[in-house]
């Protein structure tokens, strides 16, 4: 698993450090898109549908996997916080099951409208500027998808050793 780990934790590193720079770039081109609207009357062509249609999935859907890692997501323990330890152990591996599932399930999905999205060649027209979309449509199954594999590691771990799945963070 130690192989695994270190993959697993390569591909959240790097998918985070897209969204970081999803990030830089959106302010950058905003920044531009204001400076060129007001100064020279000449704004940046497609920035609200680059920002809309790229960086904001960016922004959204890549960086999952490292909220996932770092247990970042928000959990509600009103009622498994009375439970005893070993059942909340157990709830925190079924909720973990289920939200694989669940993103699977967004992944497959997210998959099959991309894939649809680039044979029509989905674009859109801005300002006279023709921009592609369809790529931006496998950022959410990309996205997804590596949350689904940081939820099964994690369930892998559970199943294994015992280990918490709702908590574990190495790797």
């Amino acid at each position: 698993m130690t192989f695994l780990s270190r993959l697993l934790g390569r591909l959240i590193d790097a998918s985070t450090i897209v969204g970081a720079i999803a990030v830089a770039l959106m302010m950058l081109q905003i920044t531009a898109d204001v400076i060129g609207k007001f100064v020279f009357l000449a704004p940046v062509p497609a920035t609200i549908t680059l920002v809309s249609n790229y960086y904001m999935v960016v922004v959204a859907f890549l960086p999952l996997a490292f909220c996932e890692r770092g247990n970042g997501h928000i959990t509600v323990e009103v009622l498994t916080e009375l439970m005893p330890m070993r059942a909340q152990h157990h709830l925190g591996a079924f909720a973990t099951l289920l939200s694989a599932i669940i993103f699977a399930l967004l992944t497959w999905r997210g998959w099959l409208d991309a894939v649809k999205k680039q044979d029509i060649g989905a674009f859109i027209m801005e300002q006279g500027t023709k921009v592609l979309i369809w790529p931006s449509h496998y950022l959410l199954p990309i996205g997804t998808g590596l949350m689904v594999l940081v939820l099964l590691f994690k369930l892998a771990r559970y199943l294994r050793g015992g280990e918490d799945a709702a908590t574990t963070t190495r790797f």
